[in-house]
């Protein structure tokens, strides 16, 4: 409540703070619409998941059906692999249930210590159906061994630990690493997008993350075009932290997310 004695908002004071709700209000607007965009792809991608092993399992049954085995055997193998095809499903759905649950409210930011690494485990698990149907290598040395135990590890750098905190928001530095994933998977024609996360020898409290595509991109790269990029730019800023394209070309792009550690 205003004082008596407070002199009234001048008319110049009234349009800067609505100047600011204003930016505020599109700013909201448009994490809503770069999350709607994601939602959109993440289903387009679930769905190219489970059409083509539901069309093989159909394949076995109908040879079954139509009496084209040549023995009881025979018969016994083409069921036996319509059943570890419908087992297989079953985790699937589990997972895009899970998937689905993922819930990124829009709301002002609120920074606070955070653990990093399952951060990080749920935007691999995000993003990894769309770098899959572009055929695209999608290797994260960063959370080895946990998440890629097949792919070779990576000596220079050690895995990422599980116990380290930044200091973030983790609805926003969720949707902001969804967002450079996002731009990343887009911008790649084919090759392999490989993170990589170490702390800063420039500067000290910071953590970077640096992302690697390798390959042939669509050109000509400009990230600033893409409302996913500047959606994340800004939250990264907000949480002060930092979004920069550090190396452009036909064959290889380099991204490096820099976070404050806590």
């Amino acid at each position: 409540m205003r004082s008596a004695g407070s002199k009234p908002d001048s008319p110049q004071d009234t349009l800067l703070t609505s100047s600011k709700e204003a930016v505020d209000w599109q700013f909201a607007f448009e994490r809503s619409e770069v999350m709607r965009a994601f939602q959109q792809e993440l289903l387009l991608s679930i769905g190219h998941e489970l059409r083509n092993p539901l069309s093989s399992q159909m394949g076995s049954l109908q040879l079954v059906l139509s009496d084209l085995c040549d023995s009881p055997e025979e018969e016994r193998e083409y069921i036996q692999s319509a059943k570890e095809g419908v087992v297989r499903l079953i985790q699937l759905l589990e997972e895009y249930t899970r998937l689905a649950r993922h819930h990124l409210p829009i709301q002002p930011l609120q920074p606070e210590p955070i653990p990093l690494y399952p951060i990080l485990q749920d935007v691999h698990s995000l993003t990894r159906l769309q770098a899959q149907d572009q055929g695209i290598r999608y290797e994260w040395p960063a959370l080895h061994p946990r998440v890629h135990e097949t792919e070779p590890q990576v000596p220079d750098l050690p895995p990422l630990s599980e116990t380290l905190t930044v200091w973030a928001d983790p609805y926003g530095l969720v949707q902001a690493l969804l967002g450079v994933c996002r731009w990343g998977i887009r911008t790649l024609r084919y090759g392999s997008m490989a993170l990589q996360a170490y702390l800063s020898p420039e500067r000290e409290g910071q953590l970077c993350l640096e992302w690697s595509l390798e390959g042939r991109c669509h050109v000509p790269i400009e990230p600033d075009v893409s409302a996913a990029w500047r959606v994340s730019e800004r939250l990264f800023s907000q949480m002060g932290g930092h979004l920069e394209l550090c190396e452009s070309g036909i064959y290889r792009v380099g991204i490096k997310v820099l976070l404050r550690t806590a």
